[in-house]
């Protein structure tokens, strides 16, 4: 399966959402897209802050946005918390696609709430607006849905789903976009997007009837492929499995002529894992791939896959069981006896081996900097800013590796929950990014405040009476 498209994520807004109350990031691209209809490499945007401060907010809306738009429902039990029982949240993506010599900018909007009654998150509506570009961006294309369907008595009532534009004329006239009206029960139902599912999916190639009909399809189409093949979000509870020594969650994407693989594949490293012999011969594969870049990173080391036995199961599928080793100038141990760092490597370099050789991959990262050596980090993200090919979002504390980026790859989250990031002003090429993100927590001088100070006084008082919690008072 081949797909000509590039895909690039240019802009996101969240607004109410776990403690933003309004956030806007522009991503390293957006001026040359917004501006000459281009993308640029070296597409690296760390975002830096105090915790607290919305960083894996904006990381968990993108992983809701990566599940939506892979057809796919959030779920209810891992996001509810994250939203206000008084308002809904919204949620604004703008993208960039590059699709057979032609550019579009299409921007997603959709508006979410938790219902707690029937456990699940509902889309309460979606927008999708496009333009495409000419000699500027022209041609601008909206269409609005909203979905009533997730309460029973729109049904029983039987209301309609309501789409419009403000652009297209006659719009139920067109066929597609009358029937999309058909399926809005059933995408109620399982919690998905109606723009972005099995049902619809169908319909993209028969689009024929007239031009609108076929660069919508063509801008459906690249989305959800860029969002089940391209676009992975890792965060942070991965590395849960990593230090519980169990598993390390192995992050594969494999994209060939004929064949993608893509996902998440748990690899047991206190004991023997399981895996059907086809998936057994797909991590030899990605094994090869690994070792050329782990050797790169970590001289001397590699991983093995060792096969210990095999059997069929019930259903005649033949399985292997296997070891995960490491092998350091040919000693040889199990890699749980590795290092956190070393193991959240491995988890990650089959997504940054992607990112490095596909224009069209789009890898999030929450925490990137946990447990790997600072400086051996900054290095990495050096090569990586200067030659990868696709883009990377990533949160990080770590601050060595501002100073393998230009200032445009850093975004700043702020105190102010209704201006949660920013960019940094005032930062000339000859200064040191990190010393000047440290001077700016101090001394301030930027559009908001990106440090709450703290009292070292009442730190160090409130050291003193947490050992000892019964007493009223402390001199």
């Amino acid at each position: 399966m081949k797909q000509a498209s590039i895909v690039r994520l240019i802009e996101s807004k969240i607004e109410n959402f776990k403690n933003v109350k309004y956030g806007d990031i522009k991503y390293f691209n957006y001026s040359n897209a917004n501006v000459r209809g281009i993308i640029k490499k070296s597409d690296i945007n760390g975002i830096y802050g105090q915790n607290g401060s919305g960083k894996t907010a904006i990381i968990e809306a993108l992983d809701i946005l990566q599940k939506i738009m892979s057809g796919t429902s959030a779920d209810y039990n891992e996001y509810a918390g994250m939203f206000s029982e008084k308002k809904s949240a919204k949620v604004t993506n703008i993208f960039f696609i590059e699709n057979n010599g032609k550019q579009y900018k299409v921007k997603y909007v959709t508006v979410l709430k938790p219902d707690k009654d029937n456990k699940q998150i509902q889309i309460v509506s979606e927008e999708l607006t496009y333009w495409q570009k000419g000699s500027s961006w022209k041609s601008e294309r909206n269409i609005k849905f909203s979905n009533p369907f997730y309460s029973e008595d729109s049904i029983l009532e039987n209301k309609e789903a309501s789409i419009e534009s403000d652009s297209i004329k006659n719009i139920l006239e067109i066929r597609f976009f009358k029937s999309i009206q058909n399926i809005a029960v059933m995408c109620a139902q399982k919690n998905i997007s109606l723009f972005f599912n099995e049902y619809i999916e169908k319909h993209y190639n028969s689009l024929q009837q007239n031009e609108e009909e076929k660069i919508f399809s063509s801008i459906a189409k690249a989305l959800l492929y860029f969002a089940r093949v391209r676009f992975q979000v890792v965060k942070v509870n991965q590395l849960g499995a990593n230090y519980s020594n169990t598993i390390i969650p192995m992050n594969v994407q494999l994209e060939s002529e004929n064949e993608i693989m893509q996902g998440c594949i748990p690899l047991f490293i206190n004991g023997r894992g399981e895996f059907p012999d086809f998936i057994f011969e797909k991590m030899k594969d990605i094994e090869k791939a690994i070792n050329i870049a782990l050797k790169a990173i970590v001289p001397n080391l590699e991983i093995e896959i060792v096969k210990i036995a095999e059997e069929k199961n019930k259903e005649g599928i033949v399985m292997i069981q296997a070891e995960v080793y490491s092998n350091r100038d040919g000693k040889r141990f199990l890699v749980k006896y590795e290092s956190d760092g070393i193991k959240r490597i491995i988890s990650l370099l089959s997504y940054l081996i992607s990112l490095y050789n596909n224009s069209g991959v789009c890898l999030v990262v929450d925490e990137l900097d946990a447990g790997i050596f600072e400086y051996l980090l900054g290095e990495m993200i050096g090569v990586l800013s200067k030659e990868a090919k696709g883009q990377l979002i990533f949160t990080s504390h770590n601050l060595r590796i501002m100073e393998k980026l230009d200032k445009k790859n850093i975004i700043c989250s702020t105190i102010n929950p209704a201006n949660r990031y920013i960019s940094l002003k005032g930062i000339e090429k000859t200064h040191n990014r990190r010393d000047f993100y440290i001077r700016t927590l101090i001394l301030g001088g930027q559009e908001e405040k990106l440090y709450e100070d703290v009292d070292l006084q009442d730190m160090g008082y409130a050291f003193r009476r947490a050992g000892s919690p019964n007493t009223k008072k402390l001199i």
